[in-house]
């Protein structure tokens, strides 16, 4: 099975059926395949070929989404990358991947004006409706690349534990088996419409694959905004979609927001963190035809492992449950999930160990990163990094992140990558960085700092400094200075001390 092959099949069988429907223009399957072989057949003619691989640095919309399907034909390797980062950062990712050329829209271009993208000045397509749409009817369809299912389709970056981005190879057997369990388990039809919200560079984007395999029809989100999530489903009759809790709160709290029509929706998916009792009342009234799930997944899975379903959200507000509403369900068909402790023994019902899964999602490895491949797949088993209970009724529930992950408004935040950024200042001594509650946000990023002896500075030079170096997203909100930092008698920071301190 690879991912050409399911798009022929979606093409041949669904042909006439609407794929797209976007204010430029919509497509049939028909015509939106012809587009992806001509893509793919313009990409093949400036080098990226089968095992080639090639960067996006682009907004959500159809020409993302071509492009990739694009090298998901030919056997070229996209690399989607996000384009909230700073040019330095986008330049590691671009090299670390080995690109041979990265497409890029025409609003983004700019990036490449930045020193430290000077090298890919040459190497970069512009995406826009003019001279690229010239590109893409002049070129010849490129022949289906026939995959193993095993080969590698995408590569997604992730935070590193060194401080660099890290690249997570997905096959095709990753990314086909994955989108039938969701939709399997979302009872995601043929005839639903589905709105990509989640950037396209994020893992949860590919949830929105399903739609292709069944031949459905696809929106794009440019740019999330409460009003323009709502005007899309109202004016597109949105049925699917997938969405973060930041962004449902801050749909919530539109204050048009019940003057649109939100009646097709049908199922919502949402994930990266658990919604309060409040919320997920509000969102079931403010939806009333929707089907509401959460997911527990990670890039490295491709990237969904388990799903919390409508009935148990409803009875978790029902009953006034936060532990139910808390909980990220039981895993999809296919996957195996165990929680073991650091021996690697199972634990039982109830008791906290690591979440570690057998499944087909689960990635090929990190790319050129051997030792922590190796330490994340053992024995057959992907760790996650990730501290879980499962209930007596089979649900698992997130307790802690081993890796300090930070998820802000949806996005992935690894401490390490801010302490880096911090720590370049001459003035600091010593950081460290952990993720603290915020109403709108879930968890905000918060940095602990001690100066160096004599030096001065204050937290709005500290945060400009920040700024210049790393995504906008990943900017501390909250700064302390204190005089020293909690420590383990071996050396290593205690962040949960920091946690609790910060409560208080």
């Amino acid at each position: 099975m690879n991912l050409a092959r399911l798009l022929n099949e979606t093409a041949r069988v669904h042909g006439p059926r609407t794929a797209l429907l976007d204010d430029e223009c919509v497509l049939t399957w028909s015509q939106w395949f012809d587009r992806v072989r001509r893509v793919s057949g313009m990409l093949g003619s400036l080098g990226a070929v089968a095992g080639a691989r090639f960067g996006l640095l682009m907004k959500n919309g159809f020409r993302q989404a071509e492009a990739l399907w694009a090298g998901h034909w030919s056997g070229a390797v996209p690399v989607p990358v996000n384009w909230r980062l700073v040019a330095r950062e986008v330049a590691e990712v671009l090299d670390d991947a080995g690109c041979v050329l990265v497409l890029v829209d025409a609003e983004l271009a700019a990036f490449f004006d930045d020193p430290a993208l000077s090298g890919w000045r040459t190497r970069i397509v512009v995406v826009d409706a003019d001279a690229y749409e010239e590109r893409v009817a002049r070129a010849a369809p490129a022949e289906m690349h026939d995959a193993g299912g095993s080969d590698e389709a995408l590569v997604l970056y992730t935070g590193g534990t060194t401080g660099r981005s890290k690249g997570v190879r997905l096959s095709h057997d990753n990314l086909a088996s994955n989108a039938m369990q969701i939709g399997l388990a979302l009872g995601i039809r043929p005839g639903d419409v589905t709105l990509t919200v989640a950037p396209m560079f994020h893992a949860a984007a590919l949830c929105s694959n399903i739609t292709t395999l069944l031949g459905g029809t696809h929106v794009y989100l440019r740019q999330f905004t409460p009003a323009g999530l709502l005007g899309t489903i109202e004016r597109r009759r949105i049925a699917f979609t997938t969405v973060v809790p930041t962004m449902l709160k801050m749909v919530l709290d539109e204050p048009d927001a019940q003057r649109f029509d939100r009646s097709s929706l049908r199922v919502l998916f949402y994930g990266s963190s658990p919604m309060p009792v409040s919320w997920m009342r509000s969102a079931m009234q403010f939806f009333p035809n929707a089907q509401f799930h959460q997911a527990y997944g990670l890039t490295e899975t491709a990237p969904i492992l388990t799903i919390l379903g409508d009935d148990e959200h409803r009875a978790g507000v029902a009953a006034g449950d936060p532990a139910i509403l808390g909980s990220a369900g039981r895993p999809l068909v296919g996957v195996e999930l165990r929680i073991v402790d650091d021996a690697g023994v199972e634990r039982p019902a109830g008791q906290p160990g690591e979440v570690v899964v057998r499944a087909p999602g689960v990635m090929l490895g990190y790319h050129d990163r051997p030792e922590e491949t190796a330490a994340a797949l053992r024995d057959g088993w992907f760790h996650t990094g990730d501290v879980g209970a499962i209930d007596a009724d089979g649900r698992l529930t997130i307790l802690d992140r081993k890796k300090d992950l930070i998820i802000s408004g949806g996005e992935n935040v690894y401490s390490v990558d801010v302490e880096a950024a911090l720590a370049r200042h001459p003035a600091i001594a010593e950081v460290a960085v952990i993720g603290v509650p915020d109403d709108r946000l879930g968890e905000a990023v918060a940095a602990i700092a001690v100066l160096r002896s004599g030096a001065a500075l204050s937290v709005e030079e500290l945060i400009a400094h920040c700024r210049a170096s790393i995504g906008a997203f990943k900017v501390p909100r909250h700064v302390r200075f204190v005089d020293a930092l909690p420590r383990t008698p071996v050396g290593k920071v205690q962040k949960a001390a920091l946690r609790e301190a910060w409560k208080k």
